[in-house]
């Protein structure tokens, strides 16, 4: 605990996005030669080149959000998002839905871009879906096979890893539970060919996660404490106050979603200050 706390004062008073381990090691040289492999025998030798380039520039690495609506990636994981971004590393957001529960999906749709600018993710590394079977609805659980298949359609060589929600998808929301059980479900349908690493997002209690920046003392305690996990498999992006600051006026972009509740939000939940990620297998 003293330790975690000693980090925990650093961070804060260094205005900077911490990263343990930094940056996430999300493949091994044994892995990329059976990705390089795999990749080249399905989809054929440029490809086998372009990750390739990808190994040996990590400039180059991509990492590819899967969120259930615009504003989650902004309200979950942001820690994380402007980690990657300030490593140089592409990041890439695949939203599921246009969030059209209240009829704004249109107007959410917008907000997302305008969002993620600040955050510097170029417009065309969004991409936001308005498919029949995964329409925002906090009451339908979406068919994992429905968010495989369009998983399938996104997914390239060149993506490094997925970051997404876990099991119990923060909230609770059923949409975003869904996104979990749908990229179980693709793991599981492409397990004999080449994936990216796979992370998800680790849900906490309610107390927790409203106790803004404090949980980050804990947080990180926990996370030095020694777990049965390779380094690769686990990573804490820790924001500054700087950064924080960054993430709520990107979160302001969403206009339509600021109502008073989500003004408590962005300066109580610790999902502005702090992403655990797990990776599950692939």
């Amino acid at each position: 605990m003293v330790s975690a706390l000693i980090y925990f004062l650093i961070i804060i008073f260094k205005f900077k996005t911490k990263i343990i381990p930094p940056p996430l090691r999300v493949k091994t040289d044994k892995e990329y030669a059976e990705d390089l492999k795999i990749v080249k025998e399905h989809l054929g030798e440029e490809a086998s080149k372009n990750l390739q380039s990808i190994k040996e520039n990590p400039s180059l690495k991509q990492y590819l959000f899967i969120t259930a609506h615009p504003d989650d990636e902004i309200m979950f994981f942001a820690p994380t998002m402007i980690g990657l971004r300030k490593q140089g590393f592409k990041v890439k957001i695949l939203c599921l839905s246009t969030g059209n529960y209240d009829k704004k999906g249109e107007i959410r749709e917008i907000e997302i871009k305008n969002c993620v600018k600040l955050l510097g993710i170029e417009e065309e590394n969004v991409t936001v879906l308005d498919h029949p079977g995964l329409q925002d609805n906090p009451n339908q659980f979406w068919y994992p096979t429905a968010v495989s298949k369009v998983i399938s359609e996104h997914i390239n060589p060149d993506i490094t890893a997925i970051i997404t929600f876990d099991r119990m998808g923060i909230s609770g929301h059923v949409n975003h539970r869904s996104v979990f059980e749908g990229v179980k479900y693709f793991i599981n349908q492409n397990g004999s060919k080449a994936m990216p690493a796979v992370f998800t997002l680790k849900t906490v209690s309610l107390l927790r996660k409203y106790s803004s920046f404090f949980d980050t003392i804990f947080s990180l305690n926990a996370f030095l404490i020694p777990h049965a996990y390779s380094v690769g498999d686990r990573a804490l992006f820790v924001s500054g106050f700087d950064e924080v600051y960054l993430a709520q006026k990107a979160m302001r972009q969403h206009k339509s979603q600021m109502v008073w509740f989500r003004w408590l939000y962005i300066f109580f939940s610790r999902y502005m200050y702090i992403n655990e990620l797990t990776r599950i297998n692939t």
